[in-house]
Formats: C-alpha cells, sequence, structure tokens
C-alpha cells in the first residue's frame, strides 16, 4: 500500500485517454480493504519506515516525523 498524497497515476490505458477518467491509487489505512470485502479481518500493518529505521539516522527522521508516508504491509485473514 502506498499513502495516496505521494501521488497519482496520471497515465491513461488507450480505451479513457479521451475521457475525464482519473485514476488514483493508494490508501491511508489498510482498513480501506476491508469495505470491498468484509470477510476480510486486518491482522497487522507494519510500514516500512519501522524497518528501516534500525539501519539509518535520516530512516529514523523519516519514520518519527512521516511514519505512514511510506509502503506499508498488510496482513489479512480471509
Amino acid at each position: 500500500m502506498r499513502h495516496p498524497i505521494l501521488g497519482r497515476n496520471t497515465k491513461h490505458h488507450d480505451a479513457v485517454k479521451h475521457t475525464n477518467a482519473e485514476f488514483h491509487w493508494g490508501t491511508k489505512s489498510g482498513k480501506e480493504y476491508l469495505e470491498l470485502e468484509p470477510r476480510m479481518t486486518l491482522l497487522s500493518e507494519r510500514g516500512y519506515n519501522e524497518e528501516m529505521k534500525k539501519y539509518s539516522i535520516r530512516a529514523k527522521l523519516f519514520a518519527f516525523f512521516l511514519p505512514h508516508l511510506n509502503n506499508r504491509l498488510a496482513v489479512y485473514k480471509w
């Protein structure tokens, strides 16, 4: 998952390039997927920044100030 503030997909498929279609991607939380499939349960969600902060001061700062602004791994149970 990627946070939506990081940008949106501006490339369009040939089938919709002459329309006003907008393609957005990214979620703020793994919980947003639960609305799509109510049989799923979110077990855990871990950010890339949480793992990387072990390795550098720059990553620690990024994880502290922008904890959910990078890719995350969400684990679901169906």
